[in-house]
């Protein structure tokens, strides 16, 4: 068992969190936007660039998470791909977002691919790195829930510190200017993050063979029934949150007619989750971290149907269940880490081998193909039943647009608790599976 992680650990391992959403959060707040009505290029063209830019990541993330498994240097197994990632990512963020030249759908694309090639070479090897960085119950979700804090503190900054300069400096109120500044920001913080994280954080030394190939990787992965029980239940919240995501803009601007209120109301929102993201580790450690989810979920649940309630002008209803919305997802991603990290630990023991970069690479390309798959549907579905942005949409069309923002979202969140609830592994089940792989590794030592 490791000693618990210093707070100054914790701190400098969460810090890339930061910069990595300062240069991914404005790929879908602000680049559509300026590329279309500031660059010239068609919208059409531009989400369908984004979407295969994104199409990349079936081939790099499960390669980056089984190649980061394997990599052996002296300065680790997961620090050169962190350190390479964040050299790609700032400089295709700063191409995105502050161009200079001519500007056309190659621009886009190139640039686009490089930027999220370079997430992925960041993010699933850093993820890997925090599931190894402590063998505690409690400690793996002090970790995660750092570096969401970190993570939705670039949320928060993506929309705050723009606004705030247009205020004191008379630049970066409108979203090109906005897009520039994150850019810069992006461009400065992420090598300096990084690099401190890097320097200062350790990374886990565990004795493991390496030799198991890819096609057994995902063999024992999928035949895990616990980490296909969290999986599931992940995927299924995944697409809830990202569904009601997509239709938000829509249902802001047409059923509640608070278009020019959006960006106040979505700082409002991750100021939120910043805010209880603290209180739900803390709940972590009294109640366990399946309940902890699982309390998550219920909000999700009982907050959906409020959307129902309102109307125009409804903004005070409105800003109650986005709060409820931002407490319920403070909790989400952070102990759904927290416990992969424990099934990746028992993981390791029963391959006898590095399996946490291969874990968050089909994590990570599940959560985005369920997400593509919300928002391929999401759609679809309110234009069939008539709503359309650019004309007049009557009582029949925006009752469509809530009732598709409502009911599939609700359905999802709630499926997920009955998921996640068969969630089989405890502190108490963990400590003694750890137990028993330890004495079965003593015995074969000795039989050596």
């Amino acid at each position: 068992m490791s000693a618990k992680l210093r707070r100054s650990t914790l701190v400098l391992f969460g810090l890339p969190d930061y910069a990595v959403y300062l240069a991914a959060v404005p790929m879908s707040l602000y680049l559509p936007f300026v590329y279309s009505r500031d660059l010239g290029l068609e919208l059409t063209e531009i989400g369908l660039i984004l979407m295969l830019a994104r199409i990349t990541d079936v081939v790099t993330d499960p390669l980056i998470g089984f190649l980061s498994d394997r990599t052996e240097t002296r300065f680790g197994r997961r620090k050169p791909w962190l350190a390479l990632g964040a050299l790609v990512m700032m400089i295709s963020a700063w191409q995105l977002f502050a161009p200079s030249g001519v500007v056309d759908n190659w621009h886009l694309l190139i640039w686009s691919m490089l930027l999220w090639l370079g997430w992925t070479m960041i993010n699933i090897p850093y993820f890997a790195w925090g599931a190894e960085l402590s063998d505690d119950y409690d400690d793996r979700t002090r970790i995660t829930g750092w570096r969401q804090a970190f993570g939705y503190l670039g949320n928060v900054s993506v929309l705050l510190i723009p606004s705030l300069s247009g205020q004191l400096f008379g630049y970066g109120s409108v979203p090109q200017e906005g897009l520039t500044i994150v850019g810069f920001m992006a461009l400065v913080l992420l090598p300096t993050l990084v690099f401190l994280a890097l320097w200062l954080v350790p990374e886990a030394e565990t004795a493991r063979k390496t030799e198991v190939d890819l096609i057994d990787s995902c063999k024992q992965m999928f035949s895990n029934g616990s980490f296909m029980i969290l999986f599931i239940g992940f995927l299924m919240l995944s697409m809830g949150t990202t569904w009601a995501s997509s239709l938000f803009m829509l249902f802001a601007t047409f059923v509640v007619d608070v278009e020019t209120s959006t960006q106040t109301l979505l700082l409002g929102f991750y100021l939120t989750q910043l805010i209880s993201l603290p209180a739900w580790v803390w709940i972590s450690f009294r109640i366990g971290k399946k309940e902890t989810w699982v309390a998550g979920a219920v909000i999700y649940v009982l907050a959906t149907p409020g959307y129902m309630m309102l109307g125009p002008g409804d903004v005070a209803g409105f800003c109650v269940v986005l709060g409820l919305y931002g407490i319920a997802s403070g909790n989400f991603v952070a102990i759904s880490l927290s416990m992969k990290a424990d099934l990746i630990e028992i993981a390791g023991y029963r391959t006898g081998a590095h399996v946490a970069g291969s874990y968050m690479a089909v994590w990570s390309l599940g959560q985005k193909f369920f997400q593509a798959l919300a928002v391929g549907m999401a759609l679809p579905i309110v234009s069939y039943f008539g709503f359309d942005p650019r004309g007049e949409n009557g009582p029949d069309e925006l009752l469509a647009l809530t009732l598709t923002l409502t009911i599939p979202p609700m359905l999802l969140y709630a499926a997920s608790v009955f998921v996640i609830w068969r969630f089989p592994l405890s502190s108490e089940r963990l400590v003694r599976l750890r137990k028993k792989f330890l004495r079965r590794e003593e015995r074969r030592e000795a039989a050596a």
